[in-house]
């Protein structure tokens, strides 16, 4: 059972995999090895936080086998867990010292906690001990990146070309450092090759898009942009460059597609609630772009050319004393800036999003691929079985008999308490539902059901995190759909490399 289950994850059949470690944790649940693949399994699924307990599962009954705690490293990362991945990173690498990939990964977590001097040491140590391998040097170039040195990033990443040519992080930096100089038809070419070698690399193909945007190939753009978004669908990055480029070219209904899909994953991303105002108000929905302006100038009250778009629109519907209010506003704020004195504000947030410049006066700009796609190398589409990430997520329907049955023949059977929670969710009893799956579970620990409709209902009231260690459950229990649902509520996965 276990070799047939290692070949499904080889063959990517995750939630058969699933199936047979089960089995072998049924039979002799000592053995640390079914927890260890079967945390793989769930993190091919996107499901870290099964993935991080199954892990430890097999971690607690051998701690001395160096892959658990690589794969629970990689799954903490992915819930933005990063000083424990650190301590997993840091037991591995002194338990397989010649293991590069976790040298590896340990910098890239000190890099992320912005631990410079720590990623630097580590650097200095990989170096020393693989110095023909591109790896190090990759990394003293992110680390002199962020200390803004670039005149050291760029020998650092000469280094790690010369080591490897064929390295494509090596070829993404050095892309990135040429379109820092503005050496935009460098940094294309740079890119053709990073694309050459690796072609599903979606931040590399919205780097080149913005390469070809400045040099004016704005059809080369547009199709970079696509293919970024057919590798990877729910990409922030490239659909906001592409709505700006659609807006550009004057695609506006196309563009507030875009923004639409950039809003909804982050509702308070100002610089896309602005720019959706105004190809709503170039699309003639002004009741829409009065509101997505407001929305911005609530987070935001001293940016005043919201307040003027703003007036321009309440004048065209008619509204002449919110126009004016607005107009005033403006007047008396660029009286006080000309004279020196300010004037009170309710709030003033800085809630944008963060691979760009919180300064409102970039809500056009394009964003570079650099954060947290491009920081991490080992990136890959979701594979496996179970992909289809418009599952519907209804509660399953009560089981078997009624309610009414059960409550005659077995009063307290876990049945008889997940029947109760459907009834009262459907009537919108959201508290007293959970209650009673809970009681269902403590029955029957195994009642997949009721784990699947909790982990929902937790969804509902915001608890993602209780949540997805229920869907989790209800998957390793056999409803294999409730992965579909974990993937869109993680972050993107990072592949191991183990």
């Amino acid at each position: 059972m276990m070799a047939i289950g290692r070949n499904a994850i080889y063959f990517d059949d995750y939630v058969l995999s699933i199936q047979y470690f089960n089995m072998v944790i049924s039979a002799k649940p000592y053995f640390y090895e079914p927890y260890f693949y079967r945390g793989l399994a769930k993190f091919y699924l996107d499901d870290f936080s099964g993935a991080e307990l199954d892990c430890t599962q097999a971690i607690n009954r051998n701690p001395y086998f160096p892959n658990s705690y690589q794969v629970r490293g990689l799954s903490r990362i992915n819930l933005g867990r990063i000083d424990e991945a650190v301590l997993d990173y840091a037991k591995a690498v002194e338990m397989e010292p010649e293991n590069q990939s976790s040298w590896h990964n340990l910098t890239l977590c000190y890099l992320q906690l912005d631990s410079l001097a720590q990623a630097d040491s580590i650097s200095d140590i990989m170096i020393r001990k693989w110095p023909k391998h591109a790896t190090g040097y990759g990394i003293k170039c992110q680390i002199k990146m962020a200390e803004k040195d670039t005149v050291a990033a760029e020998a650092f990443i000469d280094k790690a070309l010369e080591a490897d040519k064929y390295s494509v992080p090596a070829l993404t930096m050095k892309s990135q450092l040429q379109m820092s100089h503005e050496a935009y038809a460098d940094a294309e070419k740079t890119l053709d090759e990073a694309l050459r070698l690796q072609p599903k690399h979606p931040g590399n193909y919205i780097n080149r898009a913005l390469c070809r945007y400045h040099q004016d190939n704005y059809r080369g753009a547009m199709a970079d942009y696509d293919q970024a978004l057919s590798i990877d669908s729910l990409n922030f990055i490239g659909h906001y460059n592409r709505g700006l480029l659609r807006a550009n070219v004057g695609e506006d209904n196309l563009a507030i597609e875009d923004f639409n899909f950039v809003i909804q994953r982050k509702p308070d991303d100002m610089m896309a609630i602005f720019n959706r105002a105004t190809l709503l108000e170039n699309t003639g929905d002004y009741r829409g772009a009065i509101r997505d302006y407001t929305t911005v100038i609530r987070e935001y009250p001293k940016f005043l050319y919201g307040y003027e778009r703003r007036a321009a629109i309440r004048r065209k519907i008619g509204d002449i004393s919110g126009a004016v209010k607005d107009e005033e506003h403006v007047l008396k704020e660029q009286i006080a800036h000309r004279y020196g004195y300010s004037t009170p504000t309710s709030r003033q947030k800085n809630k944008t999003r963060k691979q760009s410049s919180t300064d409102m006066d970039e809500y056009q700009s394009l964003i570079v691929a650099d954060d947290e796609e491009a920081a991490k190398q080992y990136t890959s589409e979701i594979r496996g079985k179970v992909q289809n990430r418009e599952v519907e997520t209804t509660l399953i329907k009560p089981l078997a008999r009624t309610s009414k049955i059960y409550e005659e023949v077995e009063p307290d059977s876990a049945l008889t308490y997940f029947n109760l929670a459907y009834d009262q969710a459907q009537k919108g009893m959201v508290a007293e539902a959970i209650e009673n799956l809970t009681t269902a579970i403590h029955v029957n620990p195994t009642f997949a059901e009721a784990y699947y409709n909790r982990g929902l209902l937790f969804l509902l009231t915001d608890q993602t995190e209780a949540a997805v260690l229920d869907l989790s459950k209800a998957g390793e229990l056999g409803i294999y759909s409730a992965y579909n649902i974990i993937k869109k509520n993680q972050r993107k996965r990072t592949k191991p490399k183990l």
